[in-house]
């Protein structure tokens, strides 16, 4: 997967979760602040020097949605699996 595909999927994410009322806010909320660190640093090309955002941080945070999302909502499920794979191939 390139880091194109990684955007593609990433958009999909952020359309996915628009499309899916039955997410609260705050794990939506959650899920566009992680979306939104993972493009930043995919743009920077290196992992950001905030813990926050440390490659570790970001990998362990997506599988975390994906632990909570797998039962009810398979597709967004999907595309955290697909951005949890391409982050740990990039290193990011």
């Amino acid at each position: 997967m390139t880091n194109d595909d990684l955007e593609a999927t990433l958009d999909s994410l952020h359309q996915n979760l628009a499309e899916s009322p039955q997410i609260d806010e705050l794990t939506a909320a959650k899920m566009r602040l992680l979306i939104d660190e993972i493009q930043l640093a995919l743009a920077r090309s290196t992992p950001s020097s905030d813990s926050s955002s440390s490659p570790q941080t970001l990998t362990k945070r997506v599988k975390e949605l994906i632990s909570d999302f797998e039962v009810h909502h398979p597709k967004l499920t999907a595309n955290l699996s697909l951005i949890a794979e391409r982050l740990a191939d990039l290193g990011i």
